[in-house]
């Protein structure tokens, strides 16, 4: 066999390879959805009604007990739960039940908690800045910073402000670390539960309880590595608000659902799962519940490159750079098209390469975008300001592209909405 029959051969195994793997995953996938509709639907319209009523008990009995202590923060009562896990694996490995099992339903209470305090101290904060007084503008005195309405004040004396990035960071803290401490809880108590499987449950279907076990580990683990990583790159603007636009695929269930799915199926699951008479019925939610991580990680890896058109900005200001920064967060990859390679185009050129948010620029795009330009260089959607005095841009995209439903606009207050047609935000 000559060299290039045998390269050939091997193209074509891989080639073959590939296309059983795309056709199963397909099929995964459609099972998945399936899933998703006919038994995670019905469960989260129970799951909402119970929630909701115990969420209106917590904030009463907050209300009524009179405004909490300065120190009992979300954060303060995500740090006191995770804590649990050290007694919690302590009495697992010892040969505890009931009470290990107690206390991953007082971790689940406790991840309900900090979301009614952390909604309780955000209305609180918000109704004291309704209250402080707007700083007077005059001319060298103060001078807009964003178009967020924030303002520096001359004072006399040097200043210090936050960036951008370390703002929205401090501003994600909480829903990040509410997110990571779940699993640090979970990991390790699961890793415990290991070596409650013994030869009596080993006959009885131990071999699929370490499967499950460790399926949840180390899909948990993947799932943290990504908020880690989402965390320390997230741009430095709030993500857009969506309006009439969903990228959860082809289910209609939203990736906020299906993660407090998998939330009640993990603890209430590892609760029951502690405790011997109930294993099955823990191992069942258990199993329930890695359909749901899979679909969580799923979506986070989900790729959607987003193209923005820097043909017709003039200056890379901060407001360029907060759109910019909002459109790379409707995807996983921003790229910047710039119209011509001109040397007069050299700066704007380099000054897109040199923006953190975005992955790459392609220059001498088309004065005409049409669906062959976004297969040709796999861009999936299209995101424009929805501002009327940069409609110019809607003229630059071919009618097919709006046809495709691959056109967004983001409007000034933050809010991303999908462009049917060219006279649309002509209309608006």
């Amino acid at each position: 066999m000559t060299v290039a029959s045998k390269s050939s051969s091997t193209s074509a195994y891989y080639e073959a390879m590939e296309s059983i793997v795309t056709h199963l995953m397909y099929v995964v996938d459609a099972c998945l959805v399936l899933y998703l509709e006919m038994v995670i639907a019905p469960f989260l319209k129970w799951h909402e009604q119970f929630y909701g009523f115990l969420n209106r008990y917590l904030r009463g009995l907050i209300d009524r007990l009179g405004p909490l202590p300065h120190y009992i923060t979300a954060n303060a009562i995500t740090y006191a739960r995770t804590s649990l896990v050290v007694p919690t694996v302590l009495l697992v490995v010892s040969g505890q039940r009931f009470i290990p099992a107690l206390l991953i339903l007082i971790v689940d209470l406790g991840d309900f908690l900090d979301g009614v305090v952390a909604r309780y101290w955000g209305e609180i904060i918000k109704k004291r800045q309704e209250k402080k007084p707007k700083p007077q503008i005059t001319d060298g005195t103060v001078s807009d910073s964003s178009d967020e309405g924030f303002h520096v004040v001359s004072t006399g004396s040097s200043q210090s402000i936050l960036s951008w990035t370390v703002s929205q960071r401090f501003k994600n803290y909480g829903g990040f670390i509410d997110a990571v401490m779940d699993k640090a809880y979970l990991i390790p108590t699961w890793i415990s539960l290991m070596s409650t499987i013994t030869s009596v449950c080993w006959s009885k279907f131990g071999a699929f309880q370490f499967a499950v076990l460790w399926t949840l580990v180390l899909v948990e683990v993947a799932s943290a590595a990504i908020r880690f990583q989402a965390y320390f790159t997230a741009a430095g603007s709030d993500p857009p608000i969506l309006k009439n636009l969903e990228f959860s695929g082809s289910s209609a269930i939203t990736a906020n659902s299906v993660g407090k799915a998998k939330q009640t199926f993990q603890m209430l699951g590892t609760s029951l799962f502690v405790i011997p008479i109930f294993r099955f019925i823990g191992l069942v939610l258990l199993t329930a519940a890695i359909p749901l991580a899979y679909e969580s990680v799923r979506r986070k890896l989900t790729k959607r490159v987003i193209f923005v058109d820097g043909t017709y900005v003039d200056k890379l200001d901060h407001k360029v750079l907060k759109f910019w920064m909002q459109a790379r967060q409707l995807g996983s990859k921003l790229v910047v098209g710039i119209a011509t390679g001109d040397t007069s185009r050299n700066d704007m050129i380099f000054n897109a390469c040199s923006v953190s948010v975005v992955d790459s620029v392609i220059v001498e795009t088309p004065a005409n975008i049409d669906l062959r330009f976004l297969n040709k260089f796999h861009l999936d959607y299209i995101v424009i300001p929805a501002a009327k005095h940069n409609n110019y841009l809607l003229m630059a995209l071919s009618e097919d592209v709006f046809e495709s439903n691959k056109v967004i606009a983001i409007g000034e207050d933050g809010v991303a909405f999908p462009v049917p047609s060219k006279g649309f935000l002509k209309a608006d």
